[in-house]
């Protein structure tokens, strides 16, 4: 028996104005869930607890989420009973509190004699038996009467996916619960493509191209005034050959921490993404730490070997991962991807400035190198 003074449960309704080809699915969505798995472990077992704990607030929130997709669930304060399973339409479900099967019975949607037994046990009683003196022998789980359980409650607008299990031995059935994490599901709202991601690495590559300018600039003009000042040219000449190596160590260490920094932190995203409206996580939706962060740097060393194709895989596949991404077990997604929170269902239009982006950046260049291409074989048949 969980001693929580607070429990979730999910009923197996969906609420008005809903329909249930639409509230599963995003049940499933909101849930981190297989569809199939959802029907199976949830819908076809409510209802049932999915969640207990002290914190009311949280409880309620999630809630809330069941509610914004269509989905009937209540928040209730069991008592010190043990949980309980019930008999519908000859199906055992559950768990669920006491006190939720006395609030059915009490409003007349369950019938007194509804088949039931406490968590932990593999006898089943009909619940008015329950208050009453022991009876000499217990009949079997096996053995109940489904003649006895009135017709579906009339509120339910489910149908059952599974069929019924009589003879298990409840003790061994735990009380689902859906805060464990689940992976990302596929799909174009969740997952930034190809170009989105280009864009992004383009304008973080302008921005990292402006701060190694300055830099340079720096270095180099204390190499000239070494040179200036010495006098001596081979000392002039390790001034220079040391302000080129500097560059480099600062040009890679600025780079991890750009790109690990960010990406760690509660933005979870560069200033080239946030500015396209993707984040980095990891394959729950959450945030990454510093390490896996930077593992996700360095693997893009392996991505940019063989013309870049490690970074072309992020426009294939349905979690569009790049080979960096794979290596650190990292998701690319829009920021409207929250744990805990209903997946999108409309993909973000790229803006507008995230294609001239890619047009400067990519388009241009090869325009240009076509371009040359063409005027060199137009001179060679000249000649």
């Amino acid at each position: 028996m969980d001693n929580s003074p607070y429990a979730l449960v999910l009923t197996g309704d969906v609420l008005p104005g809903h329909a249930e080809e639409t509230v599963w699915p995003a049940l499933a969505h909101y849930f981190r869930m297989d569809l199939d798995r959802l029907r199976s472990q949830l819908v076809a077992r409510a209802p049932l607890t999915i969640k207990q704990g002290d914190d009311l607030g949280k409880l309620q929130t999630l809630l809330a989420g069941i509610a914004a997709v269509g989905a009937e669930a209540e928040v209730c304060a069991p008592d010190e009973s043990p949980n309980l399973f019930v008999v519908l339409e000859s199906t055992p479900r559950g768990p669920m509190p006491r006190v939720f099967v006395n609030d059915r019975i009490e409003r007349g949607l369950w019938p007194g004699r509804l088949s039931v037994a406490e968590v932990g046990s593999s006898v089943w009683h009909t619940y008015s038996e329950m208050n009453a003196p022991p009876v000499a022998a217990a009949e079997p789980a096996a053995a109940f009467d489904a003649n006895a359980v009135a017709a579906r409650d009339t509120a339910r607008s489910y149908k059952p996916t599974s069929k019924a299990d009589h003879g298990h031995n409840l003790a061994a059935v735990a009380v689902p619960t859906v805060d464990v994490p689940q992976r990302l599901p596929p799909g174009e709202a969740i997952h930034a493509g190809f170009w989105r991601r280009c864009a992004a690495m383009m304008i973080d590559g302008f921005a990292l191209g402006i701060a190694m300018a300055v830099v340079q600039f720096a270095l180099g003009l204390g190499a000239v005034g070494m040179i200036g000042t010495s006098g001596d040219v081979g000392s002039g000449l390790m001034a220079l050959f040391g302000s080129v190596l500097l560059l480099f160590v600062i040009a890679l260490v600025g780079q991890w921490l750009y790109f690990a920094l960010f990406e760690s932190a509660s933005a979870q995203a560069t200033p080239g993404k946030m500015a396209l409206g993707i984040k980095v996580t990891d394959e729950n939706g959450a945030r990454i730490g510093f390490g896996r962060a930077s593992g996700r740097y360095f693997g893009k060393i392996i991505s940019g070997m063989v013309f870049y194709v490690g970074f072309l895989m992020a426009g294939f596949g349905e979690r569009k991962q790049a080979l960096h991404d794979m290596m650190a077990n990292t998701f690319v997604v829009f920021d409207s991807v929250k744990p805990g929170q209903p997946m999108p269902t409309q993909r973000p239009p790229m803006p507008w400035y995230g294609w001239l982006v890619n047009v400067l950046g990519i388009g241009l260049p090869l325009a240009i190198v076509v371009l040359v291409v063409m005027f060199g074989a137009g001179l060679a048949n000249i000649h």
